[in-house]
């Protein structure tokens, strides 16, 4: 299934419309509409916006297969660990990172670390 077919499918399973997904991501509608409509692929921000409202992984979102323990031998480490973590452990990672830097050190602080 392409990424805009998901997308729209997504939407309509949660009975969100159009404009309640826009307002969710801070966008106009018109800009939400062009990524149902394949006209424009959402950047990282957005997908891991859309992955968090539908509670999915970005891989599930963009109809991309997840990674197996064999496609990873032939990445760096670091990306073949990534890899290996859970769908959650993966979202809170990117979560983390879409943090801004006095969010981070706020979250971490309240982790008692």
């Amino acid at each position: 299934m392409r990424y805009a077919s998901i997308l729209r499918k997504l939407r309509k399973e949660n009975g969100l419309t159009q404009k309640q997904v826009a307002d969710f991501l801070h966008l106009d509608r018109s800009t939400y509409t062009y990524y149902e409509t394949g006209h424009t692929k959402a950047n990282t921000d957005v997908l891991i916006d859309l992955a968090r409202l539908y509670g999915i992984s970005i891989s599930e979102l963009t109809g991309e297969p997840p990674l197996r323990a064999a496609d990873t031998a032939a990445m760096d480490e670091p990306a073949a660990l990534f890899a290996q973590l859970s769908r959650d452990e993966q979202n809170l990672v990117l979560l983390y990172r879409s943090l801004e830097p006095a969010q981070r050190e706020t979250l971490l602080a309240q982790l008692g670390r």
